[in-house]
């Protein structure tokens, strides 16, 4: 490896971004793109794989007729319209039942069939999925992702939705979707289902940097963008 290939850093903390200028000065020393050039150039040949290119240029169409005005709902709808879709799934939490309802609604009037598949399906004991007595919360019944998944897998689904799913239900549903798999909204008790809100907060970078011990973080330069 190269010593220059050993500096490179991570792409949060780049101040340039020259990328998005496509390296009209060069790619810098320290970007990664140099020290994984190797990769990058092979990504680019697989997007002629055909799976991958018809889901790439399906993006690619609802982001140019959206322009970056259309909600992710209706990007989401556009989405499985472009793929020529006939059949999704929507892994819903129960929290989340009455959007779910209108999402599945929305995908419904568009032509689609929907599947929906509440994450309490079936009332699974938390303790019949191994989680014990001190962890049981609630109305004491599990999530069972993995129910949700496969029970899509056999109703043969060509793409999941997932509103609202829990932070580690939702990798479990995404790793045994045997469909592809994107999301509508993630839950968030506290922010109202926007969880980029805390990273805006001021008070929310304070909390953190107590939480995760961030010695670097100062309210003054938190206030001024650095």
């Amino acid at each position: 490896m190269s010593e220059n290939a050993k500096k490179t850093i991570s792409c949060h903390k780049c101040k340039t971004l020259s990328c998005i200028e496509n390296y009209a000065q060069g790619i810098p020393k320290y970007c990664r793109a140099g020290k994984f050039k190797e990769i990058i150039d092979e990504s680019k040949e697989e997007y002629f794989n055909p799976d991958i290119a018809k889901v790439h240029l399906a993006t690619a169409t609802v982001l140019k007729k959206g322009s970056f005005q259309w909600t992710r709902i209706q990007e989401c709808i556009e989405f499985a319209l472009e793929l020529g879709l006939t059949k999704v799934g929507l892994a819903v939490c129960i929290a989340c039942i009455r959007e779910g309802r209108v999402m599945a609604n929305l995908l419904e009037n568009a032509g689609l069939e929907v599947i929906t598949v509440g994450c309490m399906i079936g009332a699974v004991k938390p303790q019949d999925t191994g989680v014990p007595d001190e962890l049981v919360t609630g109305l004491g019944i599990a999530c069972n992702p993995l129910a949700q998944a496969k029970i899509m897998n056999k109703e043969g689904t060509q793409l999941n939705f997932i509103y609202g799913l829990c932070v580690g239900h939702d990798t479990l549903f995404i790793r045994h979707s045997e469909a592809p798999v994107t999301y509508v909204a993630v839950k968030d008790v506290v922010t109202g289902d926007n969880p980029s809100a805390v990273l805006k907060s001021g008070i929310y970078q304070m909390k953190f940097s107590t939480m995760y011990k961030d010695e670097n973080f100062s309210p003054g330069n938190w206030l001024k963008g650095s």
